[in-house]
């Protein structure tokens, strides 16, 4: 499996067969759309709005880690 990001595009695709050529194209789900092979297989899956769909959990797991590390006595000097 290859993964890519297109900054720009803020689009993120995930290749799960490489070299096929796309047949059909599917809307999985609003943002989430997957490439299809001839016999209906999953060739990718492109996700758009990609940061938006992913800042929450990144969020999420960054206050997880400050506040694992706020019961230790090590003063945080910056969390990226």
């Amino acid at each position: 499996m290859k993964i890519t990001y297109d900054k720009k595009a803020d689009a993120m695709y995930m290749y799960f067969q490489k070299g096929k050529k796309v047949a059909r194209t599917v809307e999985l789900a609003d943002l989430l759309i997957a490439d299809l092979d001839k016999l209906g297989k999953v060739i990718g899956i492109e996700i758009l709005c990609a940061s938006r769909q992913f800042a929450h959990r990144v969020k999420n797991k960054k206050e997880k880690a400050l506040r694992a590390f706020s019961t230790v006595n090590v003063p945080i000097l910056a969390f990226a």
